[in-house]
């Protein structure tokens, strides 16, 4: 079969989907996945063919976050998803494409539209029924605005009609691009962790994190990690401008008795850090698979992709939430005792120690933890998710 992947170009929603790519890669399927440049090397990696566009997100601090509006992101999707179209067209006129598999966010959709074929959705975060969406987006991270903006919101329907009339499509609403639910969705995580995850029908399909192989060099010493103690921090890819923060942990771990792994992101300039305390090991990127296979507490801001990782290798954690589904799972993570939460504004050194000793000092932690990769484990995996895809199919 050949099997269309749709995404948008976003850590924490291509990861997910790597290993439903090998297991359809392995199985003789041929994949072809539309993406930018930044993630080609591990897709193709895996056996799959990789199609690139420009659009990329744009980077954004917290602060800045505090005060978006959610269409100037509903225009990223725009641009991503316009590209993508033109993609697909080339692709579609050299072969003949079964079913399109795309993200929630994005394009996935208009796509299906357009080529005529079934789809199959996933979710790179909890499953959110589409009627709870806009309640929800009201309140995204500390009042990210869903105001009106007549400027943006002329742009918006000007790039949407010239996405409509190019390829024959309609957008059903603005907020598609941010809802694109099928009858067959992918939930990676378990029922267990989901929150109400009793009440979600069959059309959801429960697999757990998507664990595997990430084809990318690295120079990373994991051998340092052995026999240590490792605290793990890292505040994601997507958001920036975390200097103080990091400044702030350096001051509160120089002491840490064990090492300290600190991911900067891609976009910090690590020489404006100063300098680090000796037991700190720190990187604009870090194998972070392969180090939380050696990490006792993860500090991040509670990003699903990274909590799912952690929680798969029965890392606990501190987050520290900043924006959309963060506080909900950071919420969910003290609920179930996995994780201990600080808001952004009571960082400081004596909070993250506090934290930190809570956390290492307290068993139930660890054990509360086990339980929900054990979870994750007995979900099913890319093999269930591929059985629901082909039984979706047949029908």
């Amino acid at each position: 079969m050949n099997v269309l992947m749709i995404n948008i170009p976003a850590e924490g929603h291509i990861n997910p989907t790597l290993g439903i790519v090998k297991a359809l890669v392995d199985r003789g399927d041929s994949v072809h996945y539309v993406t930018t440049e930044e993630f080609k090397e591990r897709i193709e990696g895996l056996g799959a063919h990789v199609y690139v566009h420009s659009t990329q997100l744009k980077p954004i601090t917290p602060k800045e976050m505090k005060n978006a509006n959610i269409h100037e992101f509903l225009q990223d999707l725009l641009k991503i998803s316009h590209e993508t179209l033109s993609i697909v067209q080339k692709l579609a006129a050299s072969i003949t494409i079964d079913y399109v598999y795309h993200d929630t966010f994005g394009a996935g959709l208009l796509v299906k539209d357009y080529l005529k074929i079934p789809s199959v959705s996933s979710t790179a975060s909890f499953a959110i029924p589409e009627e709870q969406f806009l309640e929800i987006s009201r309140n995204i991270s500390a009042g990210a605005s869903l105001d009106s903006s007549p400027k943006l919101e002329r742009e918006n329907a000007f790039l949407t009609k010239q996405m409509e009339d190019k390829f024959g499509i309609k957008v059903k609403q603005p907020f598609q691009f941010m809802m694109n639910s099928a009858d067959l969705n992918i939930v990676f995580t378990s029922r267990s962790f989901q929150p109400g995850g009793e009440y979600f029908d069959e059309s959801y399909i429960f697999v757990g994190p998507s664990i595997s192989n990430r084809f990318q060099s690295n120079d990373f010493p994991l051998e340092e990690l052995k026999e240590q103690k490792v605290l793990y921090i890292s505040m994601g890819t997507v958001l920036q401008g975390f200097e103080s923060f990091f400044q702030t942990c350096m001051e509160a771990f120089w002491d840490f008795e064990g090492k300290v792994v600190l991911s900067i992101g891609k976009l910090t300039d690590i020489t404006k850090l100063g300098e680090f305390p000796d037991n700190f090991i720190v990187r604009n990127y870090v194998p972070q698979l392969d180090v939380l296979q050696h990490t006792d507490l993860f500090i991040t801001h509670g990003g699903m992709n990274s909590t799912s990782e952690a929680l798969y290798y029965e890392v606990p954690l501190i987050v520290i939430p900043q924006t959309s589904d963060q506080p909900l799972i950071a919420n969910r993570l003290v609920e179930l005792h996995t994780g201990y939460r600080i808001d952004p504004d009571e960082v400081s050194v004596e909070k993250l120690k506090e934290a930190v000793q809570t956390i290492l000092s307290d068993p139930s932690y660890q054990q509360n933890t086990k339980k929900v990769s054990q979870s994750f484990k007995k979900t099913g995996g890319v093999e269930k998710a591929l059985e629901a895809i082909d039984r979706h199919l047949s029908l």
